[in-house]
């Protein structure tokens, strides 16, 4: 709105060309991820399911939130049993929760945001197998309290966002009988985020 306001007088001003454009590129991406976090919440059904590795998903995801976040110092670090995990599903849908889980583990520590992400398959009580994704900051963790209300819709600790990010994410995994779950925060420990998807 001020750079509207000043544009008609400023705009031979380099200086404020320049800021005008990183006002406006990052205006676009805040725009543009509502508008996924709303039309991932407003969706009734899915569409066709495919199968796909869940490592690369998980690269794509994390590549997403660093447009976001844009730390030079960021880091992913990536565990799995070495092989290969193939997973059914909205993969569109999968990659934006995964991204938003990620997002949320850069912004615990924006200064150098390390994310662990740890992949395990167990088997399941009914038979059958589940993924299991943690993703851990290294941030200062959660509070009993924030962990028990981050995935609520509109919760937010930080003056950026709206607080859909988890909300999201937590609908997505659940259309897709999964579970999200925010792991009891204990002294000393940073904030970890599970998801459980079952695996045909």
């Amino acid at each position: 709105s001020t750079h509207q306001q000043l544009l008609g007088e400023k705009f031979r001003d380099a200086e404020f060309r320049k800021s005008l454009d990183f006002a406006l590129a990052d205006g676009v991406k805040r725009v543009s991820r509502l508008l996924n976090q709303m039309r991932f919440l407003a969706r009734e059904s899915e569409p066709e399911p495919q199968a796909f590795p869940v490592e690369q998903l998980i690269e794509e995801a994390y590549q997403e939130a660093r447009r976001h976040q844009p730390a030079e110092k960021a880091q992913l670090q990536y565990e799995n049993s070495g092989k290969p995990i193939v997973i059914t599903g909205d993969r569109a849908a999968l990659k934006h929760a995964l991204a938003e889980i990620m997002l949320n583990a850069l912004q615990a520590n924006p200064r150098e945001p390390k994310i662990g992400v740890k992949l395990h398959t167990n088997p399941k009580h009914a038979g059958g197998r589940e993924l299991e994704i943690e993703v851990q900051d290294n941030g200062t963790g959660f509070t009993t309290e924030t962990a028990r209300k981050v995935p609520s819709p509109f919760f937010s600790t930080r003056n950026v966002g709206l607080g859909l990010g988890l909300t999201v994410s937590r609908k997505i995994i659940e259309t897709h009988h999964g579970k999200l779950e925010i792991v009891p925060p204990q002294a000393g420990q940073h904030g970890t985020v599970r998801v459980l998807l079952p695996i045909d």
